[in-house]
């Protein structure tokens, strides 16, 4: 998740390339997309992104593992931040994601191997100090995402064991330590990925890799969660889809899915009460596809 994000305006598409160990920098515009930038990750194989305002950072999974920070420019250009990069736990880690808290003063990266996730705070000139390790609920660390009241969701795709994938709430504080809210909530569904949270906070997807299956949970405002369907399939995206990541429209409205076993995106409605309705979605994407964004 974050292979593909959009500037908080959506005029700007940021993009990993792994095998290149660097960043594209796209324009977006109604006739579609034109590369504009494209410069060095600061380390190896970048994998995913977050940006907050005028401030990326990018979290690279080769070698050793990094993160590196960078500010983005009025002409939506990066430039390295001078003395940004930050290692992780440890190496060989196996990072997952990265993104900033809602209001930009915490960074948080899952890694799946050691079932840690570290936390980094940010300094007013775009440095973070850290990483401050917490020890997840569950194991395998994968996807996650920030309710509008700055709890934290993380999914746990438990190494891909059948129907054991679960998601874990926390707390966040100004120092970057993690409290339990909603420890290891079940999906009942199999290889959870990737997280994402409704504009008005009330409800949170994920997608379910290894099930072909989404699944939905209700967020209280104590930032506790339960499943929304006892059965966990709040939507289907079909035999063998294998959906990778998932993405919100802004207003909440749409659900897509990047579905890599079958090659196309789904598509679904949100209703008032967090249920999900297929609708047509788009086919032919290339082999290898991965990364998501919408707006």
């Amino acid at each position: 998740q974050g292979a593909v994000i959009l500037s908080q305006d959506n005029r700007w598409l940021y993009v990993v390339n792994p095998g290149s160990n660097d960043i594209s920098v796209f324009s977006v515009s109604t006739q579609g997309l034109a590369l504009t930038d494209r410069v060095s990750s600061g380390g190896t194989q970048p994998i995913s992104l977050t940006v907050d305002r005028s401030l990326l950072y990018v979290l690279n999974a080769g070698g050793d593992g990094n993160i590196t920070g960078f500010t983005v420019q009025r002409n939506g250009h990066l430039t390295p931040l001078a003395g940004s990069t930050r290692a992780l736990s440890g190496i060989g880690t196996a990072p997952a994601q990265i993104g900033f808290s809602p209001d930009g003063k915490v960074l948080v990266v899952t890694e799946k191997a050691t079932n840690l996730i570290d936390t980094y705070v940010v300094a007013d000139d775009g440095l973070s100090s850290g990483p401050y390790v917490n020890n997840s609920v569950n194991l395998t660390p994968f996807g996650f995402a920030f309710d509008r009241r700055g709890n934290l969701l993380v999914s746990e795709a438990v190494g891909g064991a059948v129907d054991a994938s679960s998601v874990s709430t926390y707390s966040v504080n100004a120092s970057g330590q993690l409290d339990v809210i909603s420890p290891a909530v079940a999906t009942t569904e199999t290889a959870v990925c990737w997280v994402v949270v409704t504009k008005n906070g009330r409800f949170a997807y994920v997608s379910n890799t290894g099930s072909g299956s989404l699944t939905a949970y209700s967020i209280a405002n104590d930032g506790s969660i339960a499943l929304r369907d006892a059965d966990g399939r709040t939507g289907d995206t079909g035999a063998g889809s294998a959906p990778l990541d998932i993405a919100l429209s802004n207003d909440s409205r749409y659900l897509y899915t990047l579905n890599s076993g079958t090659l196309n995106l789904g598509a679904f409605s949100v209703d008032a009460k967090g249920g999900l309705v297929a609708i047509p979605g788009a086919d032919g994407l290339p082999i290898g596809v991965n990364g998501l964004a919408a707006h």
